[in-house]
């Protein structure tokens, strides 16, 4: 079966038994799995392994990733997965290999490539030394982001303001920190800027009134301006209860699709995950709204 990338799958890890620094400290909600089905003989075929690293190089390309990011089962929790790669471990260099192949690159550095290859939004690499308009127009972004540049503003000139400001997004994103605008940074930036507009068009997330008591689903469905509320909410956290219909679903009405979002936020948050709207989720809902 196939998860969308923008919702989560407990794919890869049993409570706090992650190995893979990179990954911690829920390797579930920061990586992407791809299963790699065996033949018989307990082999992975060629065409399985060849497809596999078709789309793990989509996927590298899609989200600014080096092959060096690419792990298996095992090293995430030492489960013996994929048996065949944790009796060769040679096969999961190979396999890197290939996607590098595949991505066209002869050599990949693990300091740099998750940041410094050339990006598809702006086709060219921006670091300390460059100059020019591209670089005054990542200014006025970083700026715009909230990433203030207090001494040269947007000069266009990547000194060493701008490269400290560069860090400071790449450290709250999460990503590799070596002050070089590339793929994943900007994906960075795309996020925060995505975020901003959507904190300004929608008001504050701490004017954001939430109900009291226990909602959940019954017959009829419980409704009204109170679950509207618990729906904005959790929009505003993008736990949508319909990500597509109108309005991302806010209706008014606890449904099942409320419910769902609910749970996802429960799951997410270390709560209990029953769908059920109370006090719990109340609170770890006002605390993240702040």
């Amino acid at each position: 079966y196939i998860i969308p990338a923008n919702e989560v799958d407990y794919h890869s890890q049993e409570k706090n038994s992650c190995y893979v620094i990179f990954l911690k400290p829920n390797a579930n909600t920061k990586s992407i799995s791809v299963e790699l089905c065996f033949e018989k003989n307990c082999k992975i075929h060629s065409e399985t392994v060849q497809n596999a690293a078709e789309l793990v190089a989509d996927l590298c390309k899609r989200y600014g990733l080096s092959t060096d990011k690419i792990v298996r089962h095992y090293d995430v929790t030492n489960k013996n997965c994929p048996a065949p790669w944790v009796r060769d471990s040679s096969q999961l260099a190979a396999f890197r290999k290939k996607v590098d192949n595949l991505l066209g690159n002869k050599t990949v550095s693990k300091e740099t490539a998750s940041t410094s290859q050339p990006s598809k939004s702006t086709g060219t690499i921006l670091k300390k030394g460059a100059s020019g308009s591209q670089v005054k127009a990542l200014q006025k972004r970083l700026i715009k982001a909230g990433f203030k540049l207090p001494k040269f503003g947007a000069d266009g000139h990547y000194g060493d303001e701008t490269k400290q400001a560069v860090l400071s997004l790449q450290k709250k994103a999460g990503i590799a920190v070596d002050g070089i605008y590339g793929p994943a940074t900007e994906k960075a930036l795309q996020i925060v800027e995505a975020k901003k507009k959507k904190s300004s068009s929608s008001g504050k997330k701490s004017s954001y009134k939430l109900p009291s008591g226990i909602y959940k689903v019954k017959s009829p469905l419980m409704q009204g301006t109170a679950v509207r509320q618990i729906q904005e909410a959790l929009s505003a956290l993008y736990f949508y209860p319909d990500k597509g219909a109108k309005n991302n679903g806010i209706d008014g009405y606890y449904g099942p699709k409320t419910a769902n979002a609910v749970k996802r936020f429960q799951l997410m948050n270390g709560l209990s995950a029953d769908g059920i709207y109370g006090p719990k989720t109340k609170a770890k809902l006002e605390a993240l709204l702040k």
